[in-house]
């Protein structure tokens, strides 16, 4: 196997932005996902709150 194809692949490879672009893509969407697995207990939690004063006030 002569080592020159792989070497221009490489180079070819390193140059190309669109693969970068998905990975930033994706990096982002895992912030995003983690950011509201974060706040979703804060959220629950007032949620049931909220409808916990407003079926007592009811009742």
């Amino acid at each position: 196997m002569k080592i020159e194809p792989v070497r221009k692949f490489m180079k070819r490879l390193a140059r190309d932005q669109k693969g970068l672009t998905a990975v930033e893509y994706a990096v982002l969407g895992g912030v995003i996902v983690a950011a509201i697995t974060a706040l979703q207990t804060d959220f629950t939690n007032g949620l049931k709150g909220a409808f916990t004063a407003l079926f007592n006030s009811v009742s």
